[in-house]
This record gives C-alpha cells, sequence and structure tokens, in this order.
C-alpha cells in the first residue's frame, strides 16, 4: 500500500535532485545534421551556392530551401547534393525534399547536365530547366507559384514520389518518364498543356485529375503503365484524337465538366482495359467517336449532354435542345467567358467565336434569352465584326425584339470597320530576319525552260496570250485572258494536283465552268512563269481568319521594268495603283491602307462579267478585311501546293501569332527581290 510522503520529505528529494543537475558534467550530444534542418539558403548571387552551403554539408543535407536567382553553377551542385552529378553518376547525396518555390532560373554558369551534349540553362526565369533533375534522389520539389514551363525530361528517372504542379504551366514532353514512385501529381487549376509522354511508365501512378486544361495532344497518356482511371472535371479546351495510348491498365475516363474541342475520332487505343469513358457534362460538337484495340468499350456513357460527335452510335449526341439541363448550360457559359477573357489563349484547334456564337444559339432555342445575350456581348466586345452572321441567323429570332440585341449588332457592325483594323494594326518588324541571320533564305522561282513550264508555255501558247507592247500590257493581258476563260466560283475547286492544266482540265472534265480563287491565282502564277516572269500566289486572310473563311488568293509577278512586285487579281480582273498610276503589290496596299493614302482600282475590275467591281466594295471593305493577313510558299515551282514538305510562310504585324504556316513578321524578307 502507498503512502504519500510528507511535504518535507518531497523537499528533500527536490533539493537532491537539484543538486545532481549542477554537480553532473553536461554530457554532449552528437547533433546529426538532419536534426538541423530544413535548411534556408537565399541565393543573392548566381552561382554561388555551392559556396553558401559548402562541402561539408555538400551531402549530409536532407531537406533544402534555396530561394534567389540559380544558374548552371547552381543546379549542377544541386544534382550533386540530390545524388546524381554531371554525367548522371552517383554521388553520397542525400538531399531528398528541395523547396524551390522562391526561386528563379537565369542563363550562365556550367552545363548542370550532360545528356548527349552539356545542357546549359537557356530558358526564362521561370522555365525549370530541361533534364534538371534527371537520375536524382530527390522525393518531393515544391515549385514555384509562378511557373512558366517544365523543361523536358526536368524529373525523368528520379525518386519523385509527388508534385504539385504550378497554374497556367506547360509541362513538356518526358518530364516525369519512368519515376516508379510517383504515386500522386496535383493538378493547378488551370492547366496549359501537357506535352507527349509526360507521365511514361509512371508504374505507380494510379489516378489523373486534372481540372481546368488548355490542350492535351495526341498520345499524351502513353505508356502510362500504372494509370487505372483519368477524370477531367473542368473545362477541356481541346483534346486530340488519341491522346490516350498503350495504357494497359487503364479502365476509367471521364470528361465531367465541359469539352470545347476535340479531335479524333478515336478517344483512346490500345487500351485493353478500358471499359468505361463517361461524358457527366456538357460538350460542343467534338470529332471524338470511337476508339482503337480497346475490346471492352462498346459504346460512350453520356450522363451530360453532348452537342453532337463523329458518330452518334458510339457517343449519343442530343436531339432536343430543350432537354439539356441548365444547371450545365450555365457550367458552359462560364466556361465560355474564361475562355473569352484568357490571356494565354493561343490555340488554332479552339475558335472561340464559332464557340461562343454556338453557345448562344443553344441558349436562344432553350429559352434562356438573357444568357444569350451575354453571350452575343461576349462575341462583340472581342472584335467580332461578322454581324450579318447573326442577323440571318434563324437560331437568334426570338432575340430581335430586345433592345439589348440591337446594341450587340451595334457594336458588330461597328468592328467591321476593316480599314480601321489595318490602320490600328501593329508594324511589322522590318529587316528583322536580315538582323538576326548571316543568311535569310531566299524564295525560290523556277527558270522558264523548266520542263513543266514549257508544257505549260506550249498548252496555253501563253506567247500568244501576252501579246505585244509594253511590259505592264503583257502583264495585264495575261491577267485579263484567265479572267475571261475561268469564271470565279468560291465553292468549288478540282480535286487533282495543283497546276495550270491539272486545274484547267478539272473544272472542265467536272462538267464546271471555274474555280475558286486559290485556283485562278495558281493558273496565272504559272503562266507568268512560263513567260520568264517570277510570280507566286498570295493568300490574304482577315484577322478574324478562324471564324472568316472568305479569304482570296491573288497573284504577285515582278516586273522587271518597275524593279517591284505588282499584284494581279484575275478573279476580279483588278489591279491597285496609287495616284501616278504605278503599279502596287498586296503588301504596299496594305500599307497604303493603313497610312490612309490614296488607292486607284482598275476601271475593268469586274466580277464574272456579271458585276461590276468598285472601290468602296473591292479596297474599303473586301481587300482591307482579307490584307491582314499574306501567306505563301518559300519554293515558288509549279504544282508546289501539292508538295506535302513545302515550306508555307504568314507574313503578320509583329507580336501576333498565327496559325497558319511559320509566322515572320519582316515584311521586306516576305517581299523579297527574286534574285
Amino acid at each position: 500500500m502507498l503512502h504519500h510522503a510528507p511535504s518535507h520529505c518531497l523537499r528533500h528529494i527536490l533539493v537532491l535532485c537539484l543538486a545532481i543537475c549542477l554537480l553532473t558534467p553536461a554530457v554532449a550530444v552528437a547533433q546529426t545534421p538532419g536534426l538541423r534542418e530544413p535548411r534556408r539558403i537565399i541565393v543573392q548571387t548566381p552561382g554561388t551556392l555551392p559556396t553558401l552551403i559548402g562541402q561539408k554539408q555538400k551531402y549530409h543535407l536532407t531537406d533544402l530551401s534555396v530561394e534567389g536567382a540559380l544558374n548552371g553553377t547552381d543546379l549542377r551542385f544541386l544534382r550533386e547534393m540530390a545524388g546524381s552529378d554531371f554525367r548522371q553518376q552517383p554521388t553520397e547525396g542525400r538531399l531528398r525534399r528541395l523547396d524551390l518555390r522562391r526561386a528563379t532560373f537565369v542563363r550562365g554558369g556550367e552545363p548542370y547536365i550532360l545528356k548527349n551534349d552539356s545542357v546549359w540553362v537557356e530558358g526564362g526565369p521561370r522555365t525549370l530547366p530541361p533534364f534538371v533533375f534527371r537520375h536524382c534522389g530527390l522525393e518531393q520539389v515544391l515549385l514555384p507559384e509562378r511557373m512558366d514551363t517544365i523543361g523536358t525530361g526536368a524529373f525523368e528517372l528520379s525518386a519523385l514520389r509527388s508534385i504539385s504542379l504550378p497554374d497556367s504551366v506547360v509541362v513538356q514532353g518526358w518530364a516525369f518518364n519512368r519515376c516508379d514512385s510517383l504515386t500522386r501529381v496535383d493538378f493547378p487549376r488551370f492547366l496549359l498543356t501537357l506535352e507527349g509522354d509526360c507521365f511514361r511508365h509512371c508504374g505507380s501512378l494510379r489516378t489523373l485529375r486534372l481540372h481546368d486544361v488548355q490542350f492535351l495532344p495526341y498520345h499524351v497518356f502513353q505508356d502510362v503503365t500504372g494509370l487505372e482511371e483519368i477524370v477531367i472535371d473542368g473545362t477541356l479546351w481541346h483534346a486530340d484524337g488519341w491522346f490516350c495510348d498503350a495504357c494497359p491498365n487503364l479502365r476509367r475516363i471521364e470528361f465531367g465538366g465541359v469539352v470545347l474541342t476535340a479531335g479524333g475520332p478515336p478517344i483512346a487505343s490500345n487500351c485493353p482495359r478500358l471499359s468505361d469513358i463517361t461524358f457527366s457534362g456538357f460538350c460542343f460538337p467534338i470529332v471524338f467517336g470511337s476508339v482503337e484495340n480497346c475490346p471492352l468499350v462498346k459504346r460512350c456513357r453520356v450522363t451530360g449532354s453532348v452537342m453532337a460527335s463523329s458518330n452518334a452510335d458510339f457517343l449519343p449526341s442530343v436531339t432536343d435542345v430543350s432537354q439539356i439541363d441548365k444547371a450545365l448550360l450555365l457550367r458552359a457559359l462560364t466556361a465560355v467567358r474564361k475562355m473569352n477573357g484568357h490571356k494565354r489563349y493561343d490555340m488554332a484547334s479552339v475558335n472561340k467565336s464559332r464557340i461562343t456564337r454556338s453557345l448562344a444559339s443553344i441558349l436562344t432555342r432553350r429559352g434562356m434569352k438573357k444568357e444569350a445575350l451575354q453571350t452575343l456581348e461576349m462575341l462583340a466586345a472581342n472584335g467580332f465584326p461578322y454581324y450579318r452572321q447573326i442577323t440571318t441567323d434563324t437560331a437568334f429570332t426570338a432575340l430581335k425584339t430586345d433592345h439589348t440585341f440591337a446594341d450587340i449588332i451595334g457594336k458588330m457592325r461597328a468592328n467591321a470597320n476593316f480599314l480601321k483594323i489595318i490602320r490600328q494594326s501593329p508594324a511589322y518588324d522590318t529587316g528583322a530576319m536580315y538582323r538576326h541571320a548571316t543568311a535569310p533564305q531566299r524564295m525560290r522561282f523556277p527558270e522558264a525552260h523548266d520542263s513543266t513550264l514549257q508544257l505549260i508555255r506550249e498548252y496555253f501558247q501563253t506567247d500568244h496570250i501576252a501579246g505585244a507592247g509594253s511590259e505592264t500590257d503583257r502583264l495585264k493581258n495575261v491577267m485579263f485572258w484567265v479572267h475571261d476563260r475561268i469564271k470565279h466560283r468560291g465553292d468549288f475547286m478540282p480535286h487533282t494536283r495543283r497546276s495550270a492544266i491539272p486545274l484547267v482540265e478539272g473544272f472542265q472534265r467536272a462538267g464546271r465552268d471555274g474555280m475558286n480563287a486559290r485556283g485562278i491565282a495558281i493558273v496565272l502564277c504559272e503562266l507568268y512563269q512560263a513567260l520568264g516572269w517570277p510570280a507566286r500566289f498570295i493568300t490574304c486572310q482577315s484577322k478574324y481568319y478562324t471564324d472568316d473563311t472568305d479569304a482570296t488568293v491573288v497573284t504577285a509577278v515582278w516586273s522587271f521594268d518597275l524593279g517591284k512586285w505588282v499584284m494581279m487579281d484575275a478573279s476580279m480582273a483588278a489591279f491597285v495603283t496609287d495616284e501616278n498610276g504605278l503599279l502596287l503589290h498586296p503588301g504596299e496596299i496594305r500599307q497604303r491602307m493603313k497610312d490612309g493614302r490614296p488607292l486607284l482600282l482598275n476601271k475593268e475590275a469586274n466580277w464574272n462579267h456579271q458585276e461590276k467591281v468598285n472601290k468602296e466594295d473591292y479596297l474599303d471593305h473586301y481587300m482591307a478585311k482579307n490584307l491582314y493577313y499574306m501567306s505563301g510558299y518559300l519554293d515558288n515551282a509549279p504544282g508546289i501546293e501539292s508538295e506535302n514538305n513545302a515550306a508555307y510562310y504568314t507574313l503578320a504585324p509583329e507580336g501576333e501569332k498565327v496559325h497558319i504556316g511559320i509566322t515572320v513578321y519582316d515584311d521586306a524578307w516576305f517581299w523579297q527581290k527574286p534574285f
């Protein structure tokens, strides 16, 4: 039985304990480096991280926070701390957790990894350099909240266990390839792009749950060996067909949010266990409609609404708009509003105006007039100029009595001032190609003795067509001859090789009396070439080319007498001069529009000898609309349009990104002399 000790005894015990503590020598406890972590390092001068940490601590730290601008020397040191040197050979490094949330990356210092060749820091300050932690023992890396890009192979073959991706980031190919321990990926609220093979051979990764994502390319999820489920619960701007391939354990794909566009038609391929593809959100018309070598998928499950697919039997679509759940449409409206306001929109496959217009039509037919008008307002606010497409569309009949609709159409009509759009466009970066390249590419033109051109010369009797007189007269004679014999039919192009003889024989064989402006311009171009004049056909398009399919194609021919390019438009029997009668090429016409200088149209201009063409219609509206972007081939040989590898360039105002061939900003290069 225990008894309470008297209070004076307790006092004696306490005094005794205190005396023991005071008299006993202090015992030194071995302090391992890990007990002092995490370690925080601020790099004020790039390249000084090795000095700040020191060789003694280099292979002992396991948890590190690094702030400041890091160059190649710093990254090379971090790799060594994380168990892999410059040559990707093992080191004694024990670094397992790295906090880079306040770090940036700058050029300079040493190369940080040998991957076929030495790799240096070359990206921007918010780009995680390629292969930077390849073969490293890092298990967790905290990335900056603001990051543009995760470079190619950045974590390839690393010990990474989890990763949280920054908002609005591009993840380049192979970024997490063969990360065998990776079990968790936290996606941001908005992801720009996952490039191909990001998670290839990630055997421990079971589920990927994405939110808003702009682009998922072909085979982005390929050979993700452990993956069982993909869920996209936000807005998917665009996914290519076959975006899932060869995932042996994939069982389920769900599109739970809004799908703006999708290519295809196959959704997935070579996924033997895939059995469930569900669309539980709202899908605009998409091209999805099948799978390949996925034997367990017979038909997609639709619990939301799919407006249209390439195969309604496989992916059922809406048959009655009135049955679409209003909540889904409101979610679609939110997604479209975000799309229209997003600053990093740069996708050719996502036609913003078409999607917005489509939603406005659906909302109108569903009886949601207020929301429909809000959607049309977005179109007007973003500069949509094609008000006739809206006023003539019967889907919007129910809105036409609303005064707000009239205001919106008024704004769209104001947007249709194409001369104003030209005048407000950015300038070209004249001479850029010559400043930045030692030997800028030269455009190529065939010699008149080219065998194809000789056939054209004989077939069309081009010398007879050109006739006698001055060079200018002969150029006009050929243009008028083509105009008189080939009518402009905007809806027809022969299915044949795109060269003068096959095109002419093609429309005749089809029982037509002409073809579109492209075919006509190609014929005129090759007739000029057969007569010894360098010539090109130039595609002229609107600023809103993704909505406006009414582009035009004209011929530019080199005048030896004038020492310059001039434009001949055989579709309209048109050419343009300045106030002194000097013939102009499309670039000069555009510049005069921008500067407000005079332009004159020839009196013979007409459409198929049925309608007279005046300056206001042809220059101030039609050509002003279509001269925003101009495109042409580097090689201008006969039939070049039928060559699959032909380089195609688009001249754009500086800073604008165009999804038509290769964008250039240098008008001096685009209109270079042909010799």
